[in-house]
């Protein structure tokens, strides 16, 4: 839309109307700036809407619809003066957008009637229609108001653009030193040069002309000054030389001048919407512009080539900066957020990858700030809120007491101790910062986790216990024991629903207390629900999840079940590990959505989604919100973000594990010393003398189980076959699970180390058969698997079972094998020692082979190293024997056995496979930028018969 004009530039027109007596119509006087008020915003060479063009004569159309645009001295038979008085459709300007004054209709109307002459004294076409800027006089109260503000830190001077004019103000006393005076329309900008021997003014008039000056403050006069047609300069900066400036503005177009030039250097066309924000980098190479299209661009000065599109943002940018060090992008607007790009080169076209988005504030942010020693953030919106971020995490540090007016501009002052806020009614506001601002958000350091452990473990088992009569309230209820196991049953009461059973045990602070319902191995009806109240019968908090990110659920809604395809907005802000709050349920972010048809896939990863902080699992309908949110402490005070807080009780529906269908399952942390009560009860107020169900109330017994999903192996010498570990944790053990084999043949080899992460639950491990092996022998000891991990400070060895046969391929088939991108040898592990490996020098001759150096070579697999954050290429090579097909590698679960937060990239909606005709396929690793250190195996497996699958490749992980 285009901006209101204002009553200054009406006045004008018709004091000049008024002033005109008989002369005739001059048209770039008079024509020119009623056209550019009302028509040139969607007509002009950029935007020519319906194909027409009003800001320059010579491209006026001779038609428009069915009718003559313009039929001098006949006003009647003209489509323009018809179009403008609404005397056919469509009326232009339309109805939406600010309309012209009847006595600017009549001069359009005498203009015509004179003959509709064109310019006269300069060829029409040789300069922009808006090259003149009228003389506009301020609203009355409009001289006060402060539209932008810098500062310079050095002189300890403030820059206040105005209305025609700039003070420059003493930053202590706020009294004016110097005005600079005689400027066109509207102050929009102003930024001192970073040595402070100048200051770049911007603005100009609206629908009319822009102007960029470039003020010496020790001359006291304009260096250059630089005319734009079209429109207004919102936006200005300067490079840290001195000799490169840039602006934008309304008509979308980034120019680039060099101080000493006349005409722009450069002219960047890219943005579909008014440029609100540009910035130079500290080098000046890369220049970023925030734009009203709801982008954010990167541009490399020299050349004028675009490096990139930040087009993450969901609604206009009016705010960019670069981080000190110039490696980052912060941007911010009206989608009420923050976000940070990592800029990926200053020369080379590249995706700068979005770092951090957090929602910032409940209306649009219009200022942003950073301190002088580069680490703080402080942030303005339109509500006239005003908050203090970490610039390194953008996590929130301090908000200060509410403007009553939106922010115009916004700096640090005071060696970075102040933050300094101008507002439209000409006042500035001063904010101390707080001495410690680490204090204002200490209940954020502390997220409560998910569950845990007592430091020590079960010494005794429960006692049994039976449900005695009345215990429907508080205060009748049972007193027990525990670790106990009590028998009842959910009876009817006189109004028929179902009764709730309260039960009274003990508690030390900090004890952790397992609460368990059976109901269903009794065959009982009862779908239990359980909850842990205080002594008086009111919940007791168990944490407060603050949202930071809002969302909700698109394309289609979800089953109480499904892990997988949680298609959510604005999905690319989201990252692996975070928790997803909707209407009560939390999930957590197990997978990336793996192309364009795809989702998240949530915790486990398989079978049914797994619930937390004692949630139960519930169908969402489409459209239904959802946040990312953060555990706080339950008694926390986070500071306010824009977005809601949720509290969570100790309470539990179903079992979030969801291994025990509708039987509840819940862990209580006592916050203190004290009574509390267990109540029990249908959650549908159901009962009846069947609704049996036994209440187990013990301590945590850490523990795990892990099982073999995938059994009896027929490998192909040369190739491997793939077996699935899968853990079952109980009582919130967490940590790592090493899985080791026994047994295993002579010419097999296994991917060891193997391993089950802290928090997964699945490894995926290979057994590959050298090339020369032979068929184990019948007497052949069965291969074993065992697990261990660490509990309570004590190592824990379970056994897993029996891996099952191991079978010879016999057939003339395919064989995949993974290795490098820049690896060039056929295969890699027919080499004769590891440095024949490392330099890519293999022999192939079957009959030299020596199993035994073989063996040695695979315990050395190839190595890929990748950094948090980063993409690395890797290859997969096949010999197809007599397989002639597509080979296909999967899609989502393509990387097997990756570590988490490590995925195969740019699946596509065909996954990972090499074509019909081809043998070999370039494919992608991407990490995340939230991994740490870690070394593992991981292989491709072909879904082709016999499943076969590469030799492991090495993948390690370094900061």
């Amino acid at each position: 839309m285009r901006p209101v004009v204002s009553a200054v530039i009406l006045g004008w027109l018709m004091s000049g109307v008024a002033a005109r007596a008989d002369d005739a119509i001059d048209f770039n006087a008079e024509v020119v700036p009623i056209l550019n008020s009302y028509c040139v915003g969607c007509h002009n060479e950029s935007d020519a809407s319906g194909e027409v063009r009003l800001d320059d004569w010579d491209h006026f159309p001779a038609v428009v619809g069915d009718a003559p645009f313009l039929v001098g001295e006949d006003p009647d038979a003209s489509q323009l003066l018809a179009l403008m008085r609404g005397t056919t459709e469509p009326r232009m300007p339309p109805a939406s957008e600010p309309q012209p004054s009847e006595a600017e209709i009549e001069i359009i109307e005498l203009w015509i009637a004179e003959g509709a002459k064109p310019p006269g004294a300069k060829p029409a076409g040789t300069e922009p229609m808006a090259s003149m800027f009228p003389k506009v006089d301020a609203v009355a109260g409009s001289d006060q108001r402060i539209d932008s503000l810098d500062f310079a830190a050095g002189k300890n001077l403030l820059a206040l653009a105005k209305f025609g004019r700039v003070d420059l103000v003493d930053a202590n006393t706020e009294q004016v030193i110097r005005q600079i005076e005689g400027l066109p329309g509207k102050v929009n900008a102003v930024r001192f040069s970073h040595d402070e021997k100048y200051l770049l003014v911007a603005g100009g008039v609206t629908g009319v002309a822009g102007q960029v000056g470039l003020w010496d403050l020790a001359q006291s006069q304009f260096v250059n000054r630089w005319q734009t047609p079209s429109d207004s300069i919102y936006a200005v900066d300067i490079t840290h030389d001195n000799q490169t400036i840039a602006a934008g503005g309304y008509d979308r177009i980034v120019r680039i001048w060099n101080r000493d030039s006349d005409k722009p250097t450069k002219t960047l066309d890219g943005h579909n919407g008014p440029i609100h924000g540009v910035r130079f980098d500290p080098s000046g190479q890369v220049l970023a512009t925030a734009s009203g299209d709801e982008t954010i661009k990167l541009w490399n000065v020299a050349s004028g080539e675009r490096l990139d599109t930040l087009g993450q943002p969901l609604a206009e940018q009016y705010c960019v900066r670069f981080s000190k060090d110039g490696k980052q992008v912060i941007g911010a607007g009206a989608d009420n957020r923050i976000r940070v790009w990592e800029l990926a080169s200053p020369t080379e076209a590249k995706v700068s990858p979005l770092t951090i988005a957090r929602f910032a504030h409940e209306r649009p942010i219009v200022a942003l700030a950073i301190n002088p020693a580069g680490d703080l953030l402080g942030t303005a919106a339109e509500d006239g809120s005003v908050k203090i971020w970490d610039r390194a995490d953008c996590r929130l540090l301090h908000q200060f007491p509410t403007l009553q007016l939106p922010a115009s501009g916004l700096e640090f002052i005071d060696q970075g101790k102040v933050l300094l806020a101008s507002t439209p009614d000409g006042r500035l506001h001063r904010f101390t910062l707080p001495d410690d601002l680490s204090q204002d958000d200490a209940a954020v350091k502390d997220p409560v986790p998910p569950a845990g452990v007592d430091a020590q473990p079960v010494t005794s088992p429960p006692t049994p216990l039976t449900e005695v009569e009345p215990n429907d309230s508080p205060k009748r209820a049972q007193a027990i024991s525990w670790p106990s196991k009590t028998s009842g049953v959910i009876r009817l009461t006189e109004d028929g629903a179902g009764e709730s059973d309260l039960f009274r045990i003990q508690a030390l602070a900090g004890q952790m207390v397992q609460i368990e319902i059976s109901a269903a191995d009794q065959k009982s009806p009862l779908d239990s629900r359980v909850d842990v109240l205080d002594v008086i019968g009111d919940p007791v908090p168990r944490m407060q999840l603050q949202a930071v990110r809002d969302s909700y659920f698109t394309f289609r809604g979800k089953n109480s079940t499904q892990t997988g395809d949680f298609r959510v907005h604005n999905w690319q802000e989201m990252e692996l590990n975070e928790y997803l709050y909707s209407n009560g349920e939390v999930v957590r972010l197990w997978l990336y959505p793996r192309g364009p048809d795809s989702g998240f896939e949530v915790y486990p990863g398989f079978g049914d989604r797994r619930t937390y902080f004692g949630t139960t699992a519930i169908s969402h309908a489409l459209g239904e919100p959802a946040y990312i949110v953060r555990p706080l402490p339950p008694h926390a005070k986070p500071l306010p973000n824009g977005l809601p807080v949720f509290t969570v009780n100790y309470e539990n529906d179903d079992d979030p594990q969801r291994r025990h269908g509708t039987d509840s399952r819940l862990d209580f942390t006592a916050p203190t010393d004290g009574e509390y009560l267990i109540r029990v009860r249908d959650s549908r107020g159901f009962g009846g003398d069947d609704f049996r169900y036994d209440l187990t109330i013990r301590h945590p017994d850490p523990r795990f189980e892990v099982s073999i999903i995938s059994k009896d192996l027929k490998i192909r010498p040369g190739a491997g076959g793939e077996f699935v570990v899968r853990a079952t944790r109980h009582d919130g053990f967490d940590g790592p699970i090493q899985i080791g084999i026994e047994n295993l043949p002579e010419g097999f080899v296994a991917s060891t180390p193997l391993s089950i992460q802290a928090g997964q639950s699945e490894a995926v491990g290979t057994i590959t058969a050298l090339p020369t092996v032979h068929a184990p022998s019948a007497d052949q000891e069965p291969v074993q698997l065992f697990a261990t991990a660490t509990i309570l400070n004590k190592q824990i060895r379970v056994p897993v079972g029996e891996l099952g046969k191991l079978e010879i391929a016999t057939d003339d088939a395919l064989i995949v094998h993974l290795m490098p991108v820049d690896f060039n040898a056929p295969v890699a592990w027919f080499a004769d020692s590891p440095d024949d490996a490392d330099s890519g020098q293999g022999r192939q001759d079957d009959e030299t082979r020596d199993d035994k150096t073989i063996r040695r070579n695979a315990q050395q697999p190839f190595e890929i190293v990748i950094r948090p954050g980063e993409t690395r290429t890797a290859r997969v090579v096949a010999e197809r024997g007599d397989f002639k097909g597509v080979i296909r590698f999967g899609n989502v679960d393509s990387g097997r056995n990756l570590p988490h937060g490590v995925y195969v990239d740019n699946l596509g909606l065909n996954g990972l496979m090499i074509p019909v005709g081809q043998t070999e396929r370039e494919f992608f690793i991407t990490a995340a930028p939230w991994l740490t250190e870690t070394d593992r195996l991981f292989h491709l497996r072909a879904t082709v018969k016999g499943n076969p699958t590469t030799w492991p490749i090495l993948l390690k992980v370094r900061d």
